[in-house]
């Protein structure tokens, strides 16, 4: 079927700055970060690092476990859920194993913020920024190859889910970009916040308290906005919302971390 889905100049700018500000936004607060307390970028790059190995054996996992057919696969709930674990439990644990080992060294509290803006820099690269990116390619490429090019060789069914596709990805708005950046940031300070949390785990050895609540909180976060029937806006929202609140909980754990 014809349609007049258009990528407009301000909407391909709009993804541009998202991927912009997504993707420089983890460095420039890890710089400010490294500026008023002198932290190395050495612990940055272990947070980076830390998440590449994290996603990696998660997409190993997934590859397993969500095979067509499997319960996992086909029941909403329980796929959810078993997303929501894997990262929570990739990512905590390789938190831990980062802070345990290459890490053990770095005893005082900002080591734990800076991890934080690293491992945080990863997935805001792979996730928003080249997300952003690809739109903007995207769309230039719609513009200029048009509807025929995109839809060729699919039946009707796939041409339409993709035309709706396109079509909500051309009505990105104003609000829509500053929502995206905000729920960016709130993954930044999410990371940061959960890193503190295994820091403290490391520090006081207290596994079973600190290391299973950063795993429940990082499981329960991205089940419940996965599961929940939240629309993009709500989605943004809640996380936000999220952000909040386990930075608030994280930071008073951090008052207490050692300075040194």
């Amino acid at each position: 079927m014809a349609t007049d889905i258009h990528f407009t100049t301000a909407t391909l700018v709009r993804y541009a700055v998202t991927g912009i500000v997504c993707t420089v936004m983890p460095l420039i607060l890890a710089f400010l970060w490294r500026k008023r307390t002198y932290e190395s970028w050495v612990v940055f790059l272990v947070g980076f690092l830390a998440y590449f190995a994290a996603g990696t054996v998660r997409l190993i996992l997934r590859f397993f476990i969500f095979r067509e057919g499997s319960i996992f696969a086909t029941d909403p709930f329980v796929f959810y859920l078993m997303q929501g674990l894997l990262s929570g439990v990739c990512e905590e644990t390789a938190r831990y194993a980062a802070f345990r080992y290459p890490l053990a060294n770095r005893t005082a509290r900002t080591a734990s913020v800076m991890y934080g803006f690293g491992h945080d820099f990863y997935e805001t690269l792979a996730v928003a920024g080249f997300a952003s990116f690809h739109y903007v390619l995207d769309g230039i490429d719609w513009n200029n190859l048009g509807e025929a090019e995109f839809t060729n060789g699919l039946d009707e069914y796939s041409a339409n889910k993709m035309l709706e596709g396109v079509a909500a990805a051309a009505d990105f708005s104003f609000l829509d970009s500053i929502l995206v950046s905000l729920d960016s940031i709130s993954s930044t300070f999410i990371h940061v916040a959960l890193s503190v949390i295994v820091f403290k785990a490391v520090q006081t050895g207290d596994l079973k308290r600190w290391l299973l609540l950063a795993i429940g909180l990082h499981t329960l976060g991205n089940f419940l906005c996965g599961y929940l029937p939240l629309s993009d806006t709500g989605m943004h929202l809640f996380s936000i919302f999220w952000a909040v609140g386990i930075g608030w909980s994280a930071y008073r754990v951090y008052q207490k971390l050692p300075y040194a």
